[in-house]
């Protein structure tokens, strides 16, 4: 006999956008386990609460800065969700740190699930979860989050829920009207090569260090306006991002525009309109993908085999290192373990990039032309 079904459900998506985004097929496989109960997402940054705003798989989603939020009103916080009476609360992957572990233990009343860690599983408390998934090491996020819901259903004795394994992003219906002038009054039109980049990240935990060299962005612009005199180019930028992009946008030729996040979900209807986008390993490169857009990503310390993008058509851009992927998931930031200054992003190429992109938009050319006839 399956144990009395929880009510009310808490979900930490509280790493960032790109994790939010891999823990969505499980999210939507959680809502056919458990159809009628309250499932509220709490979050700490505020794209990650955009983005998931408008998951249908979800009844209520909060953001709390726990950054900026002194120890005590943090505490509060948790304390308060504690009395709020969740059944269980979830912790997706990958959480692996103390305070998260902490968190989940004090919300969830009843069941409390997470994954035991290959790395300091111990040191960060995974036991504190009734329900654990030990981690495989090499299977990708997004089968990770799936096989915790199936952890999930097997202790609570009910049904496990066909897995379709679909990112879900939900947009709302921006007026065309706004997108297309935005394009328009910078020269961009329907028949122009569009083109979107993010080239770097945040610096939390070190991870703006997983980033190709900006000078290499710049001559790449070069390389493909030469090859494409079509090609118009968007840099996509976030709150870190803004040095960065201004340095490419001073180096760079006047086909390139940069498009602000003050409202992330208008940005992603902006980037609907590329025919590629080339990324670093970044929540962007997972939200491109879940568009549709073809991706060209580069991967140096984090793990492809674990991050590459799970929709489109895309092409991995990586060095073969016997040091790689040196990252793995705890609360230490990234660091260059080998002393090699991050060669596995330093050695990659403009031209190996380029090859990439020619061979993903000959393939993604190639199958329109077949889908037309």
């Amino acid at each position: 006999m399956p144990e009395r079904l929880p009510r009310r459900i808490v979900t930490f998506c509280l790493p960032g956008i790109g994790d939010a985004m891999l823990f969505t097929p499980a999210l939507a496989s959680l809502r056919q386990a458990f159809p009628d109960a309250h499932i509220t997402a709490v979050t700490m940054f505020r794209g990650t609460a955009d983005i998931l705003q408008t998951n249908p798989d979800l009844d209520e989603v909060r953001w709390f800065d726990f950054f900026t939020a002194g120890k005590w009103e943090g505490l509060r916080y948790v304390w308060n969700l504690r009395r709020e009476g969740f059944d269980l609360s979830i912790l997706p992957f990958p959480a692996n740190r103390r305070e998260y572990n902490l968190v989940n233990a004090l919300v969830g009343h009843r069941w409390r699930a997470g994954h035991r860690y290959q790395h300091h599983a111990w040191r960060n408390l995974w036991f504190l979860n009734n329900i654990a998934v030990r981690e495989t090491g090499d299977r990708h996020n997004l089968e990770e989050n799936l096989d915790l819901v199936r952890a999930i259903c097997r202790r609570i004795g009910v049904s496990l829920p066909a897995a379709d394994k679909l990112l879900r992003l939900h947009l709302p219906a921006y007026d065309d009207r706004q997108t297309d002038s935005f394009l328009a009054e910078r020269g961009i039109s329907g028949d122009d090569l569009l083109i979107g980049f993010h080239p770097y990240s945040s610096p939390f935990k070190n991870m703006h260090r997983k980033c190709w060299d900006q000078d290499n962005f710049v001559r790449l612009i070069q390389r493909i306006g030469d090859a494409y005199p079509e090609a118009r180019f968007l840099i996509f930028s976030g709150p870190s991002d803004a040095a960065v992009n201004n340095y490419i946008m001073r180096h760079a030729d006047a086909r390139v525009a940069v498009v602000e996040q003050p409202n992330l979900r208008w940005a992603l209807a902006v980037l609907k309109h590329c025919r590629l986008f080339i990324s670093n390993d970044s929540a962007i490169m997972h939200l491109a993908a879940a568009l549709g857009v073809p991706v060209v990503a580069l991967f140096g310390p984090t793990d492809w085999r674990r991050l590459h993008p799970r929709a489109a058509p895309h092409s991995i851009v990586r060095k073969e290192l016997p040091c790689m992927p040196c990252f793995y998931y705890s609360s230490r930031p990234l660091r260059c373990v080998a002393g090699l200054d991050y060669a596995c992003m330093r050695d990659i190429t403009v031209e190996e990039v380029f090859a990439a992109i020619r061979s993903l938009l000959a393939e993604t050319d190639t199958k329109a032309s077949v889908a037309e006839h």
